[in-house]
């Protein structure tokens, strides 16, 4: 048997260009008494020609060693682990602070929302569904960091920007795929916007973006009519909700009360507590005391890796039964770019009294 040291490990490798649209997989997973490393690989979509890269089972650290070896040698010809096949940089500097850091939006409920609708100091964007990110630029460089304000490698597609300002730009945005989505600017050609207000850092934005071919822009609604119209359009798209945003707030890193987010569906930040045999995971929060509560179990899906014990992935979620399990969860990702003090049990605000829904079933 395993120890909680030894867990199974999958990579899902991609490869596009040169006429290919390629898969390569590789799994660490336990056999008999010990381990073994078996892979497939293909036309994406296609069936996968599969074998083995160990005979027979070898002890974990044997295992591990041929593992990350076939993954080392995949990437090196091209293979990323991004779906769209889309080549990522590798910085020295990934993994160091960059001094950036994002401004987070706090989560409201809906009647909360409604009132900054017909409120005109206060500005609707789409709430992209990927991983906040903040690009530095400065001439043919840029850097990428996450919302801990660690650098991370960025696709390729991003580096060189046309007729870049002189001096440092500093854009926020989101990663989806391999699409930038922007929507905030920081620094505009070395000069800093941190102090001015939103609606005039987003005027500076629009113009930015139309030098960068790989940039959009998650455009602004200032009108009541217009916030409404928005909120109802990324509702019927099963968007992930939006933001609402202070158009006089100067930007501020760390929570704020000037960046307000709601989400059409919920979804929490959880640590793995259990690796299961039908790939799925269960998944759990730490509640105000420091404890573990277990919120059930999530399938992992097919073209995920599966996530050791300890790792931070997010699940999104229907609501939660009081004092029970999450109702209807999904699997979105691991969560690289959050930490375990993060995976807390307040996230969880949508509850319901099972006796209630039953009652609802009912009627």
């Amino acid at each position: 048997m395993p120890n909680a040291e030894q867990t199974p490990q999958s990579s899902f490798l991609y490869f596009t260009g040169q006429g290919s649209d390629k898969v390569y997989q590789v799994h660490l997973r336990p056999k008999d008494d010990g381990w073994v490393v078996d892979y497939g690989n293909g036309r994406r979509g296609g069936t996968l020609s599969t074998g083995t890269k160990t005979s027979s089972p070898v002890a974990y650290e044997a295992a591990l060693k041929i593992y990350d070896k076939v993954v080392k040698e995949k990437t090196s010809k091209g293979y990323t682990p991004d779906q769209s096949g889309a080549l990522y940089t590798s910085t020295d500097l990934a993994g160091r602070m960059s001094g950036e850091l994002p401004q987070l939006p706090t989560l409201i409920l809906e009647e909360q929302a409604a009132r900054y609708f017909d409120d005109p100091g206060w500005g609707l964007q789409e709430k992209a569904d990927g991983e906040n990110r903040i690009l530095l630029i400065e001439g043919e460089a840029v850097r990428g960091t996450n919302r801990r304000g660690l650098f991370v490698d960025i696709p390729q597609a991003w580096i060189g920007v046309a007729d870049a300002p002189a001096g440092r730009t500093v854009v926020a945005g989101e990663h989806v795929g391999d699409a930038f989505m922007a929507f905030d600017l920081l620094e505009l050609g070395g000069q800093d916007l941190r102090g001015a207000p939103f609606i005039e850092r987003f005027g500076h934005l629009r113009k930015i973006a139309e030098l960068v071919s790989w940039m959009s822009v998650l455009e602004l609604e200032l009108t009541a009519e217009g916030k409404r119209r928005r909120a109802a359009e990324l509702l019927a798209a099963h968007g992930e909700g939006y933001v609402l945003k202070a158009l006089d707030a100067p930007f501020s890193a760390g929570r704020s009360s000037t960046s307000l987010k709601f989400k059409f569906n919920q979804s929490a930040t959880c640590e793995v507590i259990r690796v299961n045999a039908q790939r799925s995971v269960a998944v759990g929060l730490r509640d105000e005391a420091g404890a573990m509560v277990d919120l059930g179990n999530v399938t992992v899906p097919p073209n995920e890796a599966l996530p050791a014990v300890g790792a931070l992935v997010e699940v999104r979620y229907l609501y939660r039964y009081a004092g029970g399990k999450f109702e209807q969860p999904v699997y979105k990702g691991q969560r690289p770019d959050m930490t375990p003090a993060d995976a807390v049990l307040s996230q969880v605000t949508r509850i319901k009294d099972r006796s209630a829904v039953l009652d609802d079933e009912a009627a």
